[in-house]
């Protein structure tokens, strides 16, 4: 055999091969997207409501699976049996009548027909703009010990989400909000990781990681800049952009982002019961939490900061304001100048202004 010809067999065989890690590694993708919820651990709750499915005596795997395909409960019968013989234990579906909804995964479904009852499920609603202290209660008022609650919450995590995160920091703005539905006996690790995982998704689908490193920031600085973005500013995507340039721009040049929000935040982990009105604040928090005084961003997020809080960081406003507030009457302020912010509290903020 001329060596042209090895040549030529060598590049068919390598090439083939490639076909076939190709393929495996389609089929991997494939079968994972389709054994995972419809709507992902959090989804509307229009969405998420629940739908009586029963099993009747003798009905067959693939029967389920198809009557669960065509109810819209998971993505695929095909990859519902091909879960059922890979998990080998889990082949036995018992009749009965279960309540399932599309935010649980092929994994929770099976975990209910093998223990012939609908498990009891419970719903937690985490909402942008919280803090961990809050986070905490609406875990403690679900029903979970105090103790497992704050073991999880002050653990460190291995996660993708979680990599420019600064040791010793807390999870703070890494808890995302939105409504979710897990099983009564899930441990609050658990939760949390699953969250991180919703976040993470995020994160990829806005390419912020890319989008952040071209702006100097780690994912971490660029959650902590959201977090913030997230308390100072209205609903509003545009409001959002705008405030996001002004931070950006401070940060370019130096200048101390003079945020409230930020040395309030401090207050609250001192005295949260505290009198709002107490203006002393703004002078005994010191550095780095005082942003009147010290320059740069806050060591960590203040809150969970939402999508349109990340994006804003990632594509902010074209403007050179350095300035903005909130006025009494709940409009944004911006300007360019000192004199001119100081005007815009003279005119719009004789109340908001005197609460921190």
């Amino acid at each position: 055999m001329s060596k042209k010809v090895v040549k030529r067999v060598c590049y068919i065989v390598a090439v083939l091969l490639l076909l076939v890690i190709i393929a495996g590694a389609s089929a991997i993708i494939w079968y994972q997207s389709n054994i995972s919820a419809i709507y992902g651990v959090a989804c509307m709750d229009k969405e998420c409501a629940s739908q009586d499915f029963k099993v009747s005596q003798g009905e067959s795997a693939q029967q389920i699976a198809e009557r669960l395909e065509q109810a819209g409960l998971i993505k695929s019968a095909l990859a519902f049996r091909i879960y059922l013989t890979i998990q080998a234990e889990n082949k036995n579906l018992l009749p009965g009548d279960y309540k399932f909804s599309k935010n649980m995964s092929v994994e929770m479904i099976v975990k209910s027909l093998n223990a012939g009852v609908a498990l009891r499920t419970i719903r937690l609603t985490f909402l942008p703009g919280e803090t961990i202290r809050q986070t905490r209660q609406r875990f403690v008022d679900a029903g979970y010990a105090e103790a497992e609650v704050d073991a999880a919450l002050s653990k460190q995590y291995d996660h993708e989400l979680l990599k420019t995160k600064p040791a010793g920091t807390s999870l703070e703005g890494y808890i995302w909000g939105d409504t979710y539905e897990f099983y009564a006996d899930e441990t609050v690790e658990n939760i949390l990781i699953k969250l991180f995982d919703q976040m993470l998704k995020i994160v990829k689908e806005e390419n912020l990681v890319a989008k952040y490193q071209a702006k100097g920031f780690t994912l971490h600085q660029g959650i902590t800049l959201a977090s913030v973005i997230q308390r100072e500013a209205p609903a509003d995507y545009q409001e959002k952009r705008h405030i996001a340039q002004v931070f950006e721009t401070r940060l370019q040049k130096g200048i101390v982002l003079g945020s409230d929000a930020i040395i309030a935040y401090a207050a609250d982990q001192i005295n949260p019961y505290r009198d709002k009105s107490d203006m002393s604040y703004l002078t005994s928090i010191g550095c780095p939490w005082n942003s009147r005084k010290c320059a740069g961003l806050p060591p960590s997020p203040i809150s969970t900061p939402n999508r349109d809080s990340l994006k804003a960081v990632a594509d902010p406003t074209a403007t050179d304001d350095l300035y903005f507030l909130t006025g009494d009457d709940y409009k944004m302020y911006y300007a360019k100048t000192e004199a001119g912010h100081n005007a815009n509290i003279r005119n719009y903020c004789k109340k908001m202004c005197q609460i921190l």
